[in-house]
Formats: C-alpha cells, sequence, structure tokens
C-alpha cells in the first residue's frame, strides 16, 4: 500500500468530506409524491426496508426494486407521452410493481430460469425496465442492446450469451430479428414486441394480460449480491463488443456510494420529488446505474424521452430537476447563447456577458473561491438573473437543480457557463467496466476540469507503466479497486486478465482502465488522454490527441474533431464544421450550398483562426497544420457508439484517401489538396 505522499485516495462508504455548501435557487415540483408519514417511515424501519435515515435498504437490485415499490408505491415513476393530450402520463411505483409481478409469470412461461439470459432490443421505456425487474427476480440476467444496432450484432450478441428470450422494442426491429437473427441463434425459444398491438400473437401486451400476477412472490428465486445481473456488451471504439458481467453488488454498491456516501445529505442530493427526462440509454451503464436505479431508489420518477429530435420539446413538457446526459447537450445550449450573443445588439450583448459574470461569480462564492458578492452585485444579479438567466434556464424547463454528465470529458468553460446559470454540472468517470462509476463530482464539492474524486468504497491508484502508483499530480494510468469492479468479460478470460490485475497492496483486484490521469493530493482526479489512442509522430514526440480535440471543439464553429498523425511528420485534423452558425458569422446566404462553403476562402480563414486559438498554449507539434471538412460522424454511419464516443478507427478508415491526400501521400494530388481545405463527401 502507498504510504505518505504516494497514497491511494479512496472513501469509505458512509464518509463524507466537502468544502462550502452550494446554494442555488430551489425550483418547485409538479411531481405526484405521497411523502411517507413517520408513522409509516418507522413501521419501514422495524421491518427492515429502511435504515436508520430514512433510506431504502437493499443488496440487490430486486431487493430495491421490491422495497421501494413498497416505500414509494404512489409516488410517480415512468412518464410516457400521450399525443392526445400533449403531455406524458406518469404510472406509479405500485402500479409498475404490479407490471413487474405480471411480467416475472411471463417470463416463467417463455422457459426463463435462475441464470437464463433475457434479451432486450429496446430504447429506455418502462416496458424495458419491467423485463429488467422481473429477470431479477428470478435471479436471471439482462442483456440490454440497442435500437441502433445491425443485424449481425444481435446476433452474435444474442449467440455469445446464450439468450433464452429477446424483447424487440418495434415491429421492424422484431420483423429483422425474425428474418435475420432468430435462424442464426438456437438459443433464443421465444420473440415478443413491446410497439404490437394488442390481440397480436407476438405481442408483449398480450402476453402479459394472458398471465397472472405473481403477487404472491411463490416464483421468486432471489439473487444473492454476487449473482449476476447484467452482461453489457461494449460498442467499443475498437474490434469486436466484449460483455462485461455486472453483478448485483456491482451496481447497488456504485448507487450507494455515489447518492449516500458522498454527500451531506442523500435525501436532498436526490429527492423524492426529483424528475428527469430520460433519454440516456439504460442499455448502457451510465443510464442504468444512474438514472434509473439510483432514482428509484430514492422514489423520484423519469419522464421518457421521445428521442434526440424533439428533446427540448419534452423538456417544456417534462420540466426535469435534474439530467443525466453526456456533454453534447450542455455544450448545445453553451453555443446556442454564445452564437446568440455574438449577433445580439450591443446593449443586449452587453447585459447577457453581465447576467453569466455575475452569475459565475456568485457560484464561486458560494464555493468559498471568491469572496461574496457586493450589495450593489446582489441588485444587479438579481435583476439580470430576470431578465436573462431564469430565460436560458427555461430552456431546460426552468426547474433543473443540477446535471450530471459523464461519457467525456465536460469543457470547464461549459461547466462554469452552467454554474452561472445556477445549474452546477456534477462531472463524474467511469467505465462500464466499473458499473461505471469511479469518481464523481458532487454539488457540494466541485472543482471545474477535474472529474471528482473516488466514489465511497472505492480506491483509485494512478500508475507508471511497470504498474508502480506514481507521486501526486504526476501522471499514469488510471486503476481502480472496489466492489464496482467488474466480474470480467464473457467468455474471455485472455481479455479479462488483460485489464485486472493484483493492486499495490498485494491483495486487491485491480481494474487498468486504459485512461492517463493525474490526481493530486487531495484525491482530485483530471483525466490527460487515453493510453491506446496516445501515437508518435515521426519524430518521436508522443501526442494525446483528446485534450486536442477538446479545445477545438470549443469553437462554435466546429462541432467535432479527430486528430491525425501516428508515423506522420506532424498532426492533422478532421473536423464536422456548424455551418448555420458559420453561415450566421460571414453572413452567407442559404443559397450557398456547403460544397461552396468548403472551398470559400472567408471560411478557410475562419477555421484557421479558430484553430490558432483554441491550440494557444499547446506545444507546437501538438497543434494541426492542415485540416480538411467531413461529414457528420454519426450513429448511423457506425462512426459514433450509442453513447456518442467517436469510433477514431473507423473515421480513419472512412477517410483513408482524404489523410493520404491531406498529407501528400499522392503527388498527383498535392497541388490540387493544397491547403486541403475541402469538403468530404
Amino acid at each position: 500500500m502507498l504510504t505518505s505522499k504516494l497514497r491511494p485516495i479512496s472513501r469509505r462508504i458512509g464518509d463524507f468530506s466537502t468544502k462550502a455548501k452550494v446554494m442555488f435557487p430551489k425550483p418547485s415540483t409538479t411531481a405526484n409524491v405521497r411523502f411517507i408519514s413517520t408513522e409509516r417511515e418507522e413501521h419501514f424501519k422495524q421491518l427492515g426496508i429502511l435504515d436508520d435515515q430514512g433510506l431504502t435498504v437493499f443488496d440487490t437490485l430486486h431487493e430495491m426494486q421490491v422495497n421501494s415499490c413498497k416505500v414509494f408505491k404512489d409516488n410517480d415513476l415512468f412518464g410516457t407521452y400521450e399525443e392526445a393530450s400533449n403531455s406524458f402520463k406518469f404510472m406509479t411505483y405500485d402500479e409498475y410493481n404490479q407490471k413487474v409481478n405480471q411480467c416475472r409469470s411471463l417470463l416463467k412461461d417463455l422457459g426463463v430460469e435462475e441464470y437464463s439470459k433475457v434479451a432486450v432490443i429496446s430504447n429506455n421505456r418502462w416496458e424495458w425496465a419491467t423485463v429488467a425487474a422481473a429477470a431479477y427476480s428470478l435471479n436471471a440476467s439482462l442483456v440490454p442492446m440497442y435500437e441502433a444496432q445491425l443485424p449481425s450484432d444481435w446476433t452474435y450478441i444474442l449467440n455469445d450469451s446464450s439468450s433464452t428470450a429477446v424483447f424487440c422494442a418495434t415491429q421492424d426491429i422484431f420483423d429483422k430479428v425474425q428474418r435475420e437473427v432468430m435462424p442464426m441463434t438456437p438459443s433464443v425459444k421465444a420473440s415478443l414486441c413491446f410497439d404490437a398491438p394488442m390481440g397480436e400473437p407476438h405481442a408483449f401486451a398480450s402476453a402479459m394480460a394472458s398471465n397472472d400476477f405473481d403477487d404472491s412472490g411463490k416464483l421468486i428465486v432471489a439473487p444473492a449480491e454476487y449473482d449476476l445481473a447484467n452482461l453489457i456488451y461494449t460498442s467499443g471504439t475498437t474490434g469486436k463488443p466484449k460483455g462485461v458481467e455486472l453483478t448485483h453488488l456491482n451496481f447497488t454498491s456504485n448507487v450507494k456510494g455515489a447518492g449516500r456516501s458522498m454527500v451531506e445529505d442523500p435525501k436532498d442530493f436526490v429527492r423524492e420529488t426529483d424528475r428527469s427526462l430520460s433519454f440516456l440509454p439504460w442499455a448502457h451503464s451510465y443510464g442504468q446505474t444512474c438514472e434509473l436505479w439510483s432514482y428509484m431508489s430514492m422514489g423520484a420518477s423519469m419522464g421518457i424521452c421521445r428521442g434526440v429530435p424533439v428533446i427540448l420539446e419534452d423538456l417544456q413538457l417534462v420540466k426535469p430537476t435534474n439530467l443525466f446526459s453526456v456533454p453534447t447537450l450542455y455544450k448545445k445550449v453553451y453555443d446556442g447563447v454564445h452564437n446568440l450573443m455574438e449577433t445580439a445588439p450591443p446593449l443586449r450583448r452587453k447585459l447577457m456577458k453581465k447576467a453569466l459574470l455575475l452569475g459565475e461569480a456568485r457560484s464561486l462564492a458560494e464555493r468559498g473561491m471568491r469572496k461574496p458578492l457586493g450589495s450593489l452585485e446582489r441588485v444587479q444579479l438579481s435583476i439580470l438573473d430576470r431578465l436573462v438567466l431564469s430565460k436560458i434556464r427555461d430552456r431546460f424547463g426552468g426547474r433543473m437543480r443540477h446535471g450530471f454528465s459523464g461519457g467525456s470529458a465536460c469543457p470547464a468553460e461549459v461547466v462554469s457557463f452552467m454554474d452561472a446559470l445556477g445549474i452546477p454540472i456534477c462531472e463524474g468517470y467511469g467505465l462500464t467496466e466499473t458499473s461505471p462509476i469511479i469518481t464523481l463530482n458532487v454539488p457540494e464539492s466541485r472543482v471545474a476540469g477535474s472529474v471528482g474524486r473516488p466514489l465511497g468504497g472505492v480506491t483509485v491508484y494512478i500508475v507508471d507503466e511497470e504498474g508502480k502508483p506514481v507521486a501526486p499530480g504526476e501522471e499514469g494510468e488510471l486503476c481502480c479497486v472496489g466492489p464496482n469492479v467488474m466480474k470480467g468479460y464473457h467468455n474471455n478470460k485472455e481479455a479479462t486478465d488483460e485489464v485486472i490485475s493484483v493492486a499495490p497492496d498485494g491483495k486487491s483486484r485491480m481494474f487498468h482502465t486504459g485512461d492517463l490521469a493525474r490526481m493530486d493530493e487531495e484525491g482530485w482526479v483530471k483525466i490527460t488522454g487515453r493510453i491506446k489512442e496516445q501515437y508518435k509522430l515521426e519524430n518521436g514526440k508522443y501526442v494525446v490527441p483528446t485534450p486536442i480535440e477538446n479545445a477545438i471543439s470549443m469553437s462554435r464553429f466546429i462541432s467535432q474533431v479527430v486528430l491525425c498523425g501516428a508515423n506522420r511528420p506532424h498532426n492533422i485534423c478532421l473536423l464536422v464544421p456548424e455551418w448555420p452558425v458559420v453561415r450566421a458569422e460571414l453572413k452567407i446566404d442559404e443559397s450557398v450550398s456547403e460544397e461552396e462553403l468548403a472551398n470559400d476562402e472567408r471560411v478557410k480563414q475562419l477555421i484557421d483562426a479558430e484553430i490558432s486559438e483554441s491550440c494557444k498554449g499547446m506545444k507546437k507539434f501538438e497543434v494541426p497544420k492542415e485540416w480538411a471538412f467531413v461529414a457528420p460522424f454519426t450513429a448511423a454511419n457506425n462512426m459514433l457508439t450509442p453513447k456518442m464516443s467517436i469510433r477514431r478507427h473507423k473515421v480513419m478508415e472512412a477517410y483513408e484517401d482524404l489523410i493520404s491526400e491531406l498529407y501528400g501521400d499522392d503527388p498527383i494530388v498535392t497541388e490540387a489538396a493544397d491547403g486541403a481545405h475541402k469538403q468530404a463527401a
């Protein structure tokens, strides 16, 4: 174990340390909540369902679901959009519990037994959560998949997991499964469709209606905390997907570690009155742990988003108090506001900038990081909050208390911007293999640019190439030990052995994240890059692309960036532009095509200037010397993972010729590629 300065940073479940408490506007709520009486709370404590703090007691996800549905039976849980009323209709915890009891009987009839695998191909919906909880109640495991995946992916996952049954969201997915998947997956004995209308033989609704409720719980096979809960296949930015085996303890330790050990008041961190707009996929451990199970354990509710294209409309209808998101959403709002400022009349622009400056000063003062606002500043902020900041908060529905961000680094400028609005961002870090949270910022204790401190029960080591801990502040690979670390990769001992080793304490299982990081003496962690993405230039200089890409993508004119340069003389980058913002800035008419824009000298100069500004302070060899415009990276073209990470190798494969052209590999096109500022189809 490390000693003195060379010590790991960990926090036991139940420990808490914090700086000054952060005070933000406390929005009202419209959630249907029936707070339990003192008498009823004491009754649940006597039954062992609530602990001394009044928090739900559980060791498995099954136990959590059962106990939460008893304690919060009348609270809203899942909300689904209804077109007729243009609103979200919510089912209660008790109604959900009845669905789970019914689905348990259905799964049993479909041949699901203890240790079976139950697959779901679906975006977030109440049926997804129902099948999951019903599977857990039989000590079966869930195998979640994405609607956007290819049939070949579903086939591989169903075969590798030996799934018994598969549930499909839509008729289109069901038809693809019947036609392209079922003939190739002999272990799958049954398939049903969530969207199929009542009366259809393959309809989930029909199958549920034909089954009796298991009210007595006679079918229940209660899982133990070390039993398998989920088999989540990482979409991965490289190679074949690997099945990550996550136990009930993996999930529940993460839920408790985040919501109970790191905050002063767990009932204030996530309140019964809280509501989220659920759009981050539960098929990924981030959405499943941080939103679905964490919220359910505290009696909160979730409105299920219809889809990203209508997210702004759904924000207005659901009016969430919290959001679980990747940084993209917060940056979109940041960009939108800054674009508005740039085009606003001088007086309005001045008021907006002043409002944001005062809002950020308030946030810093409330965290003890600057002196309190003076009386004049408080009056100014009060006025500007009503005129400016409240209007921006309204874009999120007007009730936001705080947001959660993960999946990739949230730029410090965006975090500060959200602070100025009075919506602090709690940024965390982790992987599917760690259930997922390793470190987390909480409202009471946050550092911009950091992904937080280790979760309750988790120990973090920063190690060198030999696996030895480095001194505080030095860079190395981030590794962790704790109950959140996966059981292993399914059917893949070799891959498991590559990432699991013995910790410096000589006894614990330690997971190697593959990420480069620094950790200071207080335990604040900053991610600096990914080991596998690090490459060497022709001159022997090492480049970590992520920080450079993040800096360039902060430009409001640039949406996505991929940096290239392995074994090359210098870096180049592929850029996806924000064409509407470019047009507005340069006052270019809509009649001008994107191809014409890409070859416009004004656009070239604008992007050159943005890259130069973004890369100020970087080493000379890190700055890209050439760039080219490319089409957006999306899940549809297989260049984004479902959690919105760029598949670097897919981008480089798709634009191999363009990259060669940028470097002038082909002498015939070198002259034509002068500057290489062109549109790639």
